[in-house]
């Protein structure tokens, strides 16, 4: 997985196209968020397109991130919009999360919600 800041001061979570992505996978990602974090709560775009399967220990790790101020999800075919509601379908999410099937509308909503 690939975990940065982006110049517009969002994290971007790439997560890796063909893949399952697992628990400690997850886990890894949660670590590098917090880090970038630090005492802030930041935007984060997340990118799962292509993905294969995510796994319930991930949906786990992810749900209960709380350096997050707001998740913007983007993936582009029905079957990442089928990971994307298993991703999110778990514990109510602890910050304003939505799907997006384009990655500059979901920027947008980034920055409606006064945290991007």
């Amino acid at each position: 997985m690939d975990v940065s800041m982006a110049p517009e001061g969002h994290v971007l979570l790439i997560l890796p196209p063909g893949e399952t992505v697992t628990g400690p996978m997850a886990a890894a990602a949660h670590d590098e968020v917090a880090r970038l974090a630090g005492s802030e709560k930041l935007p984060m775009l997340l990118v799962l397109t292509g993905v294969e399967a995510v796994t319930r220990d991930a949906r786990s790790v992810f749900s209960n991130a709380r350096s997050l101020a707001a998740v913007a999800v983007v993936g582009v075919t029905p079957v990442d919009r089928v990971i994307a509601n298993f991703l999110l379908g778990g514990a109510v999410q602890p910050c304003p999360t939505r799907y997006f099937s384009n990655e500059q509308d979901a920027l947008e909503w980034l920055q409606r919600k006064n945290v991007a």
